[in-house]
C-alpha cells in the first residue's frame, strides 16, 4: 500500500488527471458489465424459451395451476412437519351444478328395441305352479355403429324413338327420346354427388390425406385410387368457380375485412423448385353481418396480394403484424386496425421465461381487462340491450382509460428494460402497433383480434400437418375453393356434410346466377334444406 501511494504523482493536476483516466476505465468496465449481463439474460431466456416451447404448455392462459410452475412432486415430504392450518369456514351462495355422466347423443338416431325375456319354465313360480306377475323392465342403451357399405346403383334411362305415324316425319319432334339422369356436380363421374360430398368432407374437413382415405374405402369394398380423388376434388373445384366469384364479389363489399396467409408446398409449379414455399391467403368478411371465409393461393408472400385482392376496397382492414398489409392499410378510405391477441402473445412468451411475477403480467391484465369490457357489451349488444351505436359509444368511453394505462406502460418500460430481452421485444411490439389496435372500436364488426380469421385458417394448417404438400397448383386453387365453401358454411351455422350434399345436387340444375347466388352458405339458412 505504501509503495503505490509513493507512486502517486505530488501534482494536483495530475493527481486528476489519473483520477479521471480510473473513472473512465470503471465507466467502460461498468458498460461491458452491463452487456455481458444483458447477453446472459438474453442466453437464459433463450434457454427458458426452448423449454417452454418443447416441454411446456402452449396454451396462452393466463390462469395458473398451484405447484404447476415450480413443478413441486415433493409436496408432500416438503410440508409434512408443518402444523395444519386452520380451517376457515366459508358462506357461499347456492348455485346450480351440472349432472354428470354420458352426453347425450345428438341428431336423430334410429332406434330399435330389442326384448330379452325369460324362458317360459323359468316365469311360473315353484311353490304354486302359476305364473309370476310382470313388474315391470329394466332398460339399457349401446350404439352400434355399422360400417359403410358401398351400394352399386345403376341408373336406367329408358328411351324412345320415332314414331311410326304419316305425320311425325313433318313434325319437328326430335328423333329420340331420353329420359334425364342424376345431375352430377362432376360430369360422368361415377361416385354419386352425395359420395363426393363424404370424400371432400373427409379430406377438407377432417384433414384424411386421400392416401389414407383409398385404404379406408378399400376396407369397405370400394377400390378407388388417389388419383381418381384427387381428380374429383379437382372436380369439384371447376364446379364451384361460379360461387367461388360470387363470394368475392360480396367479400369486397364488406366494411370489415380481416386477412391472414399461412405456408403450403407445391411440388409441380412451373418455374419453381419443389422446396419453395408458397402461400394459402384468408380473407374474411361479411354479406349483412353474415361471415364470408374465403381462401386464395397465390405462389408469393409479397404485398401486391392484398393489393390485388382489395383493389379500390375501403373499409377497415383487421390484420397481424405482418408488414405486407401496411401498403393497403396506408391507402385513402382504409383504416388498418390491429391485433390484441398478437401484442399479447409476446408478453406470455415474456412471463413464460421470467416467471409469473415479471412485469409482463402487468400488460397482460390490461389487456384482459379490454377483453372483459368487450365481453359484457357485446354480450349485451347481441342479446338487444344496446343498439349498435349505444355499443360503439360505451365501447370507446369505458377502453379509453385502459388504453391509456396502457400507453403510459409502455412508454415508462420502454426506458429500463433492455430491447434484446423477450419483454424488451413484446415492449417494442406492442409499442409499435397499439394505436392501430384500438381502432377496433370503430366498428361493430370489429373484435379485440383475429382469432375470427385464425380459427378459419386453423383447419387447412391442420390437413397440411397430414397431406404436407399439393402436387400441382390446380390442386391448389381446387383446394382453396372447397376450403372456401366448407368454412363459410360452418361459420354460418350449415353442418358440412349435410350442406355439400345439398349443393352438389342443386348446382348442376342452377342456370342463371340468381340460381346460384341463392345456393351461397351465408344466403341459405340450415333449416332451408
Amino acid at each position: 500500500m505504501n509503495d503505490e501511494i509513493t507512486a502517486l504523482p505530488d501534482n494536483i493536476e495530475s493527481l486528476k488527471a489519473l483520477i479521471l483516466a480510473q473513472r473512465s476505465q470503471l465507466a467502460e468496465r461498468d458498460t461491458l458489465i452491463r452487456s455481458i449481463q444483458n447477453e446472459l439474460r438474453w442466453e437464459q431466456e433463450k434457454y427458458k424459451s426452448l423449454c417452454a416451447r418443447y416441454f411446456g404448455s402452449s396454451s396462452e392462459k393466463s390462469h395458473e395451476v398451484p405447484g404447476q410452475w415450480t413443478f413441486e412432486f415433493n409436496e408432500a415430504e416438503t410440508y409434512v412437519s408443518e402444523e395444519p392450518a386452520p380451517v376457515k369456514v366459508i358462506e357461499v351462495a347456492a348455485h346450480q351444478r351440472k349432472g354428470r355422466g354420458r352426453k347425450p347423443q345428438s341428431g336423430a338416431i334410429e332406434t330399435v328395441e330389442i326384448v330379452h325375456d325369460l324362458p317360459e319354465d323359468q316365469k311360473i313360480c315353484p311353490c304354486c305352479g302359476k305364473l309370476r306377475p310382470t313388474m315391470g323392465e329394466v332398460r339399457s342403451t349401446e350404439y352400434e355403429l355399422i360400417p359403410a357399405h358401398v351400394v352399386r346403383k345403376i341408373h336406367i334411362r329408358k328411351q324412345y324413338g320415332s314414331c311410326r305415324c304419316d305425320d311425325f316425319g313433318q313434325s319437328t319432334a326430335p328423333a329420340v327420346l331420353c329420359a334425364d339422369g342424376p345431375a352430377k356436380i362432376v360430369p360422368k363421374s361415377e361416385f354419386s354427388n352425395s359420395t363426393i360430398a363424404f370424400f371432400m368432407v373427409g379430406k377438407y374437413e377432417d384433414a384424411i390425406p386421400f392416401y389414407r382415405m383409398e385404404k379406408v374405402l378399400a376396407r369397405s369394398g370400394l377400390i378407388v385410387s388417389r388419383a381418381t380423388l384427387c381428380n374429383l376434388a379437382i372436380g369439384v373445384g371447376r364446379a364451384i368457380e361460379d360461387l367461388i366469384d360470387l363470394m368475392w364479389q360480396d367479400v369486397r363489399k364488406s366494411p370489415v375485412i380481416l386477412m391472414d396467409e399461412t405456408k403450403v408446398q407445391v411440388l409441380r409449379e412451373p418455374g419453381r423448385q419443389a422446396q419453395q414455399l408458397s402461400y394459402m391467403w384468408v380473407t374474411c368478411g361479411y354479406s349483412k353481418d353474415r361471415e364470408i371465409v374465403l381462401f386464395h393461393y397465390h405462389p408469393t408472400r409479397k404485398k401486391l396480394v392484398p393489393e390485388h385482392v382489395l383493389e379500390n376496397w375501403t373499409g377497415y382492414l383487421q390484420t397481424d403484424g405482418y408488414e405486407g398489409y401496411e401498403a393497403v392499410g396506408k391507402r385513402d378510405g382504409v383504416e388498418h386496425v390491429g391485433c390484441f391477441a398478437h401484442i399479447r402473445r409476446g408478453f406470455v412468451d415474456a412471463r413464460k421465461v421470467n416467471g409469473s411475477d415479471g412485469l409482463a403480467g402487468q400488460m397482460i391484465e390490461l389487456i384482459g381487462e379490454v377483453y372483459a369490457i368487450e365481453r359484457d357489451l357485446r354480450q349485451r349488444y347481441e342479446n338487444g340491450t344496446l343498439s349498435t351505436a349505444e355499443f360503439i359509444e360505451k365501447r370507446k368511453a369505458k377502453l379509453e382509460s385502459v388504453f391509456t394505462k396502457m400507453r403510459l406502460w409502455l412508454s415508462c418500460q420502454s426506458l429500463t428494460v433492455a430491447p434484446s430481452t423477450k419483454l424488451g421485444e413484446a415492449i417494442g411490439y406492442a409499442s409499435g402497433h397499439l394505436e392501430k389496435a384500438v381502432r377496433f372500436v370503430e366498428h361493430e364488426l370489429l373484435t379485440p383480434d383475429t382469432n375470427r380469421v385464425e380459427n378459419a385458417i386453423r383447419p387447412f394448417v391442420v390437413g397440411r400437418k397430414n397431406w404436407e404438400f399439393c402436387a400441382t397448383p390446380l390442386g391448389a386453387h381446387a383446394s382453396a375453393g372447397i376450403y372456401s365453401l366448407l368454412e363459410t358454411a360452418k361459420a354460418n351455422g350449415h353442418d358440412p356434410y349435410k350442406y355439400l350434399c345439398y349443393l352438389f345436387e342443386a348446382l348442376p340444375r342452377a342456370t342463371t346466377t340468381g340460381e346460384k347466388r341463392k345456393l351461397l352458405p351465408y344466403q341459405l339458412m340450415p333449416s332451408d334444406y
